[in-house]
């Protein structure tokens, strides 16, 4: 097989039938050399990737499934993936996404123009063609505090593409050698935030980040994860993490005093 240009790394916990459906568009629309490494990240035994249902989808040599025991979290379990990646680019893709058109080939190419970029996003709509707003953020620095602020402007869809400090890790894209050059997703921090420190690492190190207005994909958001009660624990667990190792111990101690009444009262 000739060396992919696109390595797709996928998670699976307990969604096989959203990794299929995934992987179905992905059949359908991409046209240019790739390779699908799918993780099934500890699910259980009736929600376990089934190998030979997945190679009737897509041509044998271009899937690959790894088992892992456990549960590694979101940035591990795509560490794992991309440790066995081929492309020059990797797309971390999450099981609640569906293709409309072959919006990875433009990424592809938009990224070989634009070797400053580090981590590329397409547009994510809902499945009722509704822009997701949540796809992209940007870094407020509040003296030698880093906050994460969501974007609300209005986008300039005349514009090819536009920067940002943050995007989101559902249909995140960049070079694989940008990847390792720093260090992947912090191995730490088990679900929430892993994209946002990756996206940091990225502009620290020169790198911007963007969304190209011409790449849609339709994102089922929360499906893959769908108790509140677990979203917030993953998500102040994380949150905490990513404070003291951005802000310090004290920034986070005076986080976590205000984040109190939020933490009790807000559901995710």
């Amino acid at each position: 097989m000739k060396t992919p240009e696109l390595s797709i790394v996928m998670i699976n916990y307990n969604t096989p039938d959203l990794v299929q459906d995934s992987l179905r568009t992905i059949a359908k629309y991409v046209r240019l050399n790739y390779e699908v490494i799918v993780v099934d990240n500890g699910s259980g035994d009736k929600s376990k990737i089934d190998s030979v249902k997945l190679r009737k989808l897509l041509p044998p040599e271009k899937i690959k499934v790894i088992f892992s025991k456990t549960n590694l979290g979101f940035g591990k379990g795509n560490n794992l993936g991309a440790k066995d990646a081929k492309g020059k680019y990797l797309w971390f893709l999450n099981s609640d996404t569906l293709l409309t058109d072959d919006s990875p080939s433009k990424m592809v190419s938009f990224l070989d123009k634009h070797p400053k970029i580090g981590a590329l996003s397409p547009l994510l709509y809902h499945e009722d063609g509704i822009i997701q707003k949540n796809f992209f953020a940007s870094f407020q620095n509040l003296g030698s505090v880093t906050i994460r602020r969501y974007n609300d402007h209005k986008i300039d869809f005349s514009k090819e593409y536009f920067t940002a400090d943050i995007v989101v890790g559902a249909a995140m894209m960049l070079e694989r050698k940008k990847f390792e050059d720093v260090g992947g997703f912090d191995r730490n921090i088990f679900m929430y935030l892993e994209d946002d420190d990756l996206c940091k690492r990225l502009s620290d190190v020169g790198y911007q980040n963007a969304v190209l207005n011409s790449a849609k994909i339709i994102h089922l958001e929360g499906r893959s994860i769908k108790t509140s009660s677990a979203r917030k624990k993953y998500y102040y667990r994380s949150q905490t993490y990513f404070w003291y190792k951005h802000n310090g111990r004290l920034a986070t101690l005076i986080m976590r005093i205000i984040r109190w009444p939020y933490k009790l009262f807000k559901t995710l």
